[in-house]
């Protein structure tokens, strides 16, 4: 009798998990009319008027996607655009101060950081930069990303404003991106070159 129901539950507990990430999506596109069709458990998102984001979207646990209007007393207008079919996975944040785009059917891995600014200068500092702590000091040095469609990103990828990835690129895993790549190509490294062309 006890393994009957331990099978039950087992199941049942099975089930619920499958269905939470797709009962959150349901849950947050027929209040906030987020376009997705999985949301991990603890994902936020701020500034969403600010965000486009494409049919079939679907993002882990534990992520941050935001589109920053306001921080230290400055305002600012961004446009964070996420295409169709875009897959990103657990313990990302996405932070976009100006403008970021990700193409159609990227797919990103886990721990994976983009962000198109900095907290403060990074050329020319003084002693008044150096003596603000970074989160005092006022957000610099934005810079458009763009991600062609189709790219791959693996685990631990960090994408830097400045970054042009053609469609189809591959970035290999911890990688520290800041260049221009304007054909597919495999880009790996700290800081990441162009290993090879893939067309």
């Amino acid at each position: 009798m006890w393994r009957y129901y331990i099978k039950i539950c087992r199941k049942l507990h099975y089930f619920v998990i499958r269905a939470a990430p797709r009962l959150r999506a349901i849950l947050v596109r027929s209040i906030l009319g987020v376009n997705a069709t999985a949301i991990g458990e603890k994902t936020k998102f701020r500034g969403l008027e600010f965000i486009h984001l494409g049919h079939n979207f679907r993002i882990g646990d534990f992520c941050w996607i935001e589109a920053i209007t306001e921080y230290a007393d400055q305002h600012y207008s961004p446009k964070l655009s996420i295409g169709n079919d875009v897959c990103v996975s657990d313990l990302t944040h996405i932070s976009c101060l100006e403008y970021i785009e990700i193409g159609d059917g990227c797919l990103l891995g886990s721990k994976i950081y983009i962000g198109d600014h900095s907290h403060g200068p990074t050329h020319n500092l003084n002693s008044d930069d150096l003596s603000t702590y970074p989160s005092r000091r006022p957000l610099a040095n934005p810079s458009a990303i763009h991600i062609g469609a189709g790219c791959w990103l693996g685990d631990g990828v960090v994408i830097l404003g400045g970054t042009r990835l053609a469609a189809g690129c591959i970035v290999g895993a911890n990688s520290v991106v800041r260049l221009i790549c304007d054909r597919p190509a495999v880009v790996a490294g700290v800081p990441a070159t162009i290993i090879r062309y893939l067309d």
